[in-house]
């Protein structure tokens, strides 16, 4: 699959999907535009959802268990779409920070255990606030990780993320 370009979802069944560079081979085409627009938006909706958390966190209201539940599944939500954001723009980077990549892989295995309790709805009020605050700080990581990687990818491409520096052929 030389010089093809992976792309932030996949099909239905999983199936990972790409695209190819622009015909002239600089920059994105028409669906790497949307894709690096999808990406951003992503990136954006994860702040605000952060946003909002630590407002309603740090206001100290007295919480009932079902809405700590509900914070809890929007930002896994956000998690889910910026860890997938990170890992898409890393495949496209040649070289990976170390730290961003553990960053990445701690996300990972902070959702597998979350979604897991948020199902559920075994978690009592205490642990729902604690894993409020552990997805806040993931997300927060992931969203820098997510952003600094996008710059990487629009400084080697002069002004064109999807088709990193090497990706593109």
């Amino acid at each position: 699959m030389s010089g093809l370009v992976p792309l932030p979802w996949s099909t239905v069944d999983g199936t990972p999907c790409y695209t190819v560079p622009a015909p002239d081979g600089h920059g994105p085409g028409p669906v790497g535009v949307l894709a690096d627009a999808w990406e951003d938006a992503q990136v954006l909706a994860a702040r605000s959802v952060l946003g909002a958390t630590r407002v309603w966190l740090a206001s100290g209201a007295r919480v009932d268990g079902g809405r700590l539940r509900a914070g809890a599944v929007r930002l896994v939500w956000a998690l889910v779409r910026v860890v997938r954001v990170a890992e898409m723009r890393g495949k496209r980077l040649e070289r990976v920070d170390p730290g961003e990549a553990a960053r990445v892989e701690m996300a990972r295995v902070l959702l597998g255990h979350t979604e897991d309790l948020i199902i559920t709805g075994n978690a009592e009020t205490c642990q729902m606030r604690y894993v409020l605050a552990r997805l806040v700080e993931c997300l927060t990581a992931l969203v820098e990780v997510a952003e600094a990687r996008g710059a990487l990818l629009a400084a080697h491409d002069d002004g064109g993320a999807r088709c990193g520096k090497g990706a593109c052929g």
